[in-house]
């Protein structure tokens, strides 16, 4: 992050010295330069970040970065942003030229591998933007020999003709925005992006424009940082995990989301340093109760057993880890219903790590069977972090974690 830095004018000062000057009792004391961000956003982008006629940007991602610069010692005033367009995210960042960014960030594991997120901050799900006439799509399959666009630097239009219509025509433009404009001028037929940024351009075109309501991608939105910057990755986690426990995140997401019509999905799981993994530890000095009630976990959610699995859990958090678990059950889908709807999973250990004689850590891998390849991206294989506390001599299920495997 960057500072300010004053200048000062030592060989002044010693001359004023020499001179017997002293400061006058009410002069003040230099104070500490300003601390400033420079934050990438997009700019056109309805309910999730835009330009409005002051000149200020607006929207969920622009609550969230001043959420974050907020918790870091940074007031909106001392905040710098700038442009970032789907295609220069990366540069941007590892250039230097900005110091984070809050801009409709899918995380994958193509850009992990140039960049490392934080949070996520928010779920969103790969739709379609389509004329309000328009009766012949409702749902990627439909868009053979038809023309979608998207904007240059986003794989979703790539996605649409690999997994479900191999002969749709594919266009791109600088911005979503370009793309919206076509589709109203009639001569594209379609835009792809995730829903939530759809659902702000059909708010802003009431009765031309339309969102199709058909999500078939699970998009988890992260805070771009440098490559690397594990120290403030970890930071900015847990400012957006503050957000969301304190209440900002539901009333920034009803104040510029819910406005449009837009039904979000729950807060997401947040993972911290996704980096980091739970090392398996020596079984021969492990609680084997621990790894009884670990083992009991995996093997009651793998049944179903839903009563079983609560009574592994610690009552305080029971409503949070149903919450967690049911959002990644296919049974329990909203969205897709019966097209998955002999999907299964398979939940597996994979370590055990006991800190002391009453805590612990276990780490288990949810594979999904049975989904249709063209919903891969929807039903990603999840990696969860388990913590265990004994209580009254029994182990119990405390808090999880959840972080997808991006394919």
């Amino acid at each position: 992050m960057k500072r300010a830095i004053r200048a000062v004018a030592v060989m002044t000062g010693l001359a004023l010295a020499a001179c017997g000057n002293t400061p006058k009792p009410d002069d003040a004391p230099l104070s500490a330069p300003p601390r400033t961000l420079t934050i990438g956003i997009k700019f056109d982008q309805p309910g999730l970040s835009v330009e409005g006629p002051d000149g200020k940007p607006y929207g969920f991602d622009v609550d969230t970065a001043v959420y974050i610069a907020d918790k870091l010692g940074v007031t909106p005033d001392h905040i710098t942003w700038r442009e970032a367009r789907t295609d220069q995210r990366e540069d941007l960042l590892n250039s230097g030229a900005v110091d984070f960014i809050v801009a409709s960030y899918s995380i994958t594991a193509a850009r992990q591998q140039l960049v490392s997120f934080a949070g996520p901050y928010l779920l969103a799900g790969q739709d379609l933007l389509v004329r309000q006439s328009e009766r012949a799509i409702d749902q990627p399959e439909d868009l053979n020999g038809r023309t979608v666009c998207t904007a240059e630097g986003s794989t979703s239009a790539d996605k649409i003709r690999r997994s479900f219509a191999q002969n749709v025509k594919l266009a791109t433009r600088d911005t979503y925005a370009e793309c919206v404009a076509d589709l109203i001028a009639g001569t594209i037929d379609a835009v792809t992006t995730d829903d939530v940024i759809l659902a702000g351009y059909a708010h802003e075109h009431p009765g031309v424009l339309r969102v199709v309501g058909h999500r078939f991608t699970r998009e988890r939105y992260g805070v771009g940082v440098r490559k690397g910057d594990l120290e403030l990755q970890s930071r900015i986690t847990t400012v957006i995990r503050m957000m969301i426990d304190d209440g900002s995140w539901r009333r920034a997401l009803d104040a510029d989301l819910t406005a449009s019509g837009y039904q979000p999905l729950p807060a997401p799981v947040v993972f911290n340093a996704p980096d980091k993994t739970v090392t398996p530890g020596d079984p021969a000095t492990l609680d084997p109760e621990l790894v009884n009630a670990a083992t009991a976990v995996a093997a009651t959610s793998n049944a179903r057993d839903w009563e079983g699995f609560r009574s592994l859990v610690c009552p305080e958090t029971a409503d949070v880890i149903d919450q967690i678990v049911f959002q990644y059950t296919p049974q329990f889908d909203k969205s897709l219903g019966a097209e998955v709807k002999n999907a299964g999973y398979t939940n597996t250990v994979t370590g055990v790590t006991q800190n002391d004689p009453n805590s612990a850590t276990f780490a288990f891998h949810e594979s999904f069977t049975n989904v249709p390849e063209k919903y891969r991206s929807y039903f990603k294989d999840i990696d969860y972090t388990g913590t265990m506390v004994r209580r009254n001599g029994a182990w119990k299920l405390c808090g999880l974690a959840a972080d997808f495997v991006e394919p």
